[in-house]
């Protein structure tokens, strides 16, 4: 049987290159210092382009954005300043724009974003649940300008009660699919509560994509299904895969993934006739991660590193 063929990515920070991604103070907004929110949003989309462009020579295919690559993207004054002015319409911006979507037609790059845990479409509150249905159309949004495929999404809290929480979620997705980009929209299992046979089951009701993370299922596995199963039925969109910094099933992720680790989801998918899976390392050193563990073969994949 051949194994499962692997496109490896990471997120947000890229420690290669030694540079970060700029932000602003809330006041920045309050003041309507446009200036310096021009500044700060160029600064930013033009460090994604060079991010993306650098691992394309290092045959990174897959990378997923910072939900903060625009500051306060969910603020409703953000986002009419975005508008009023004009930020993303400009020549070095929209060019950025641009060639990013060319790359990513060229390469089939895989490009995300992870919607950040202030996120809670499942809230018992209506201005919470307002204000995250507001921050996921902006990041959707943003992904469109540069080819994005996944905009990935946790449930949530339980607050109280799993299988309401659940059922709230779903009717607030199902009454907002006018609002809510539904290609975009990806749920993933998380490492506490829903496992990746409740994500699962969500995302065959309402026709979602889904993220399987290796390290989440390990911490929080599925009761009734077999994973391998899972797999097969319903294969993820894209995987995540971390180490654990104390033992396998804690959740805190390590400096490194361990290749061990990456054999076994490899295994898995392998296992469940998944031919090819783009995978996000969620490692503290982003990048370099891979390449601690991973040999390139070309066109974005991946093999693990020989042992000698």
């Amino acid at each position: 049987m051949n194994l499962c063929e692997l496109r490896i990515g990471y997120a947000c920070i890229n420690l290669s290159l030694k540079k970060k991604y700029c932000t602003f103070r809330l006041k920045t907004i309050e003041d309507y210092d446009i200036e310096k929110i021009k500044e700060v949003v160029e600064q930013n989309i033009i460090l994604l382009g060079n991010i993306i462009y650098h691992n394309i020579k290092n045959n990174i295919y897959v990378y997923r954005i910072t939900a903060d690559i625009i500051p306060f993207i969910d603020k409703a004054e953000m986002k009419s300043i975005l508008e009023d002015y004009n930020i993303l319409n400009s020549n070095k911006i929209r060019n950025e724009l641009e060639r990013i979507k060319k790359w990513q037609k060229e390469y089939g790059l895989r490009i995300s974003m992870h919607t950040s845990h202030f996120t809670m479409l499942a809230s018992p509150k209506e201005e919470v649940i307002q204000k995250s249905i507001g921050e996921l159309c902006a990041q959707a949004k943003f992904l469109h300008l540069v080819g994005g495929q996944n905009l990935v999404l946790h449930v949530g809290g339980a607050y109280g009660d799993k299988v309401e929480t659940l059922e709230r979620f779903k009717r607030i997705i199902k009454e907002n699919q006018d609002k809510l980009d539904l290609n975009l929209l990806t749920l993933e299992n998380d490492d506490k509560t829903y496992t990746s046979e409740e994500i699962v089951q969500v995302c065959k009701e309402l026709g979602l994509k889904w993220v399987y993370d290796f390290h989440h299922e390990r911490c929080n596995p599925s009761k009734n299904s077999d994973i391998i199963e899972l797999l097969r039925d319903y294969p993820p969109d894209k995987c995540h895969i971390s180490s654990g910094v104390h033992a396998p099933n804690k959740p805190p992720h390590a400096d490194y993934v361990e290749a061990k680790d990456v054999e076994a989801l490899q295994n898995q998918l392998t296992l469940a006739d998944i031919k090819q899976e783009d995978i996000i390392f969620e490692a503290k050193q982003k990048d370099l991660s891979i390449y601690q563990v991973m040999e390139p073969i070309s066109e974005g994949y991946w093999k693990i590193k020989s042992i000698q």
